[in-house]
């Protein structure tokens, strides 16, 4: 059966690429598409859904079980699996979080937090940061710090008192470079809550580090800044950890690492191991006596027995197969490999991310960071014809992801690491080529 026609004439796509492939299976850190070729899959799914691996059997017995038990409920009921998995998260959870709300997905988890921000609070401004990406919901756009991905929008439209400040990405600071520039980024939600808020800011979100925008890493001071702020200001702090949570980061959470406290912790991907699912979880206190009894926040697939049997099996995976320390030592392994290549070819400006959760970004130039994207675009391809399913990300979409599930064979690693080096070394020769051509149309005569 002709399946590429197929899906051209029936499946409505997003960010489809000429050679996006169609698979048939998956096991593990591999991915067969439907021609037999198989494929490493760095990027653990999109972005995560796969970090215990695709198709993991335990997760795939519990989806089995409790399809053929009680797979959904009616809204206003419980199950036991929902109250096993949010007992189970309150355990490993932040200290004082304790109250978890289940939903389809990470982009929904935040749209959930934010309404639960402003409904506690009664403020109605959230702020975020540049380079964040928090989902691609009508709201979440507005939340997010890429303007990229809204641009298509009439007149770039945006929820009114949603607004990004500069952030301290340490590798391409907005606010100038040095050595403290964490201490502007802090001043600049300062400002923003003292002075254009008029006390109407109801939370602060933020990814621990910023996924989608590369990988970007801020000081360690900036995170007991910012939590300084909203504290004495009692702006709530709602962390994204869709992307970083669960072990990924070589802890439970990111939040870990940084000693960062949230107020709300949002939650997805990884948690269902491939079952849709997304969460957020706070503390007892902040909830108001009857807001459990209101339709605050509505949908089908809340808080359903499926995706929570889902959730307990990943839990199970990461705590029985030492998946945070297995995410520390390949992560160590990953990150020394990619900092040699560095010192083999120019083109790699930065070696970033904790545990595997690895972001190599690609410069023209390591003195001005300009962008290598139109190498990596092309680099993309490459790796992928040789069987590495990667991406590119950040503003200028020249960041390698270097994510694979972390129960990733030592072989596939091996195989994995392998094939990122040729991708690197096509990359530091197609921007070779391009300052060559620069170069050679230049016209004579002109002094540079």
């Amino acid at each position: 059966m002709d399946y590429e026609s197929l899906s051209n004439d029936y499946v409505l796509r997003a960010v489809k690429r000429e050679k996006s492939l169609i698979f048939d299976r998956a096991e593990g850190s591999r991915l067969w598409d439907i021609h037999g070729k198989v494929y490493l899959d760095t990027m653990s799914g999109s972005a995560g859904p796969a970090m215990v691996g695709h198709a993991h059997p335990a997760v795939a017995e519990a989806v089995a079980r409790q399809m053929a038990k009680l797979p959904s409920t009616n809204i206003l009921h419980g199950s036991i699996p929902v109250i096993e998995f949010c007992r189970r998260l309150a355990v490993i959870a932040p200290p004082g979080l304790t109250k978890t709300f289940l939903c389809t997905g990470g982009g929904e988890a935040i749209e959930a937090a934010i309404k639960f921000a402003i409904r506690v609070t009664g403020r109605s401004e959230v702020v975020s940061l540049t380079g964040a990406y928090h989902g691609m919901s009508l709201a979440t756009m507005g939340l997010a710090g890429m303007p990229a991905l809204r641009k298509w929008l009439p007149g770039a439209m945006r929820w009114p008192t949603f607004r990004q400040i500069p952030s301290a990405d340490a590798y391409r600071p907005p606010l100038g470079e040095g050595p403290e520039g964490w201490r502007a980024a802090v001043h600049a939600l300062e400002a923003d809550l003292d002075g254009a808020s008029s006390g109407q800011v109801a939370a602060f979100l933020m990814e621990v580090v910023q996924g989608p925008n590369g990988h970007t890493v801020f000081p360690a001071e900036y995170y007991r800044g910012i939590q300084r702020v909203c504290r004495e200001r009692g702006v709530l702090l709602i962390v994204d950890e869709i992307q970083t949570g669960l072990a990924r980061c070589g802890a439970t959470w990111a939040c870990d690492l940084f000693d960062v406290q949230p107020d709300i912790l949002v939650a997805g991907k990884a948690l269902g191991g491939g079952v849709p699912m997304g969460t957020f979880t706070t503390r007892k206190d902040l909830i108001p006596e009857d807001l459990e009894s209101e339709a605050w926040h509505m949908l089908t697939f809340m808080n359903q027995p499926l995706a929570a049997a889902a959730g307990l099996a990943v839990l199970d995976i990461v705590e029985k197969e030492h998946l945070v320390e297995r995410a520390r030592v390949l992560g160590a392994t990953a990150t020394e490999w990619f900092r040699q290549l560095a010192r083999r070819f120019e083109v790699i400006g930065d070696v970033r991310g904790p545990g595997l959760f690895i972001g190599v970004d690609f410069v023209e130039d390591r003195q001005t960071k300009a962008y290598a994207t139109t190498a990596c675009r092309k680099a993309w391809e490459f790796a992928l014809d040789r069987g590495l399913i990667t991406q590119f990300g950040g503003i200028g979409s020249n960041v390698l992801k270097f994510k694979p599930p972390l129960t990733t064979p030592e072989p596939d690693f091996k195989r994995m690491l392998e094939i990122a080096a040729d991708t690197v070394a096509f990359i530091q020769q197609e921007v070779d080529q391009q300052k060559m051509k620069s170069v050679a149309a230049e016209p004579a005569g002109i002094a540079r």
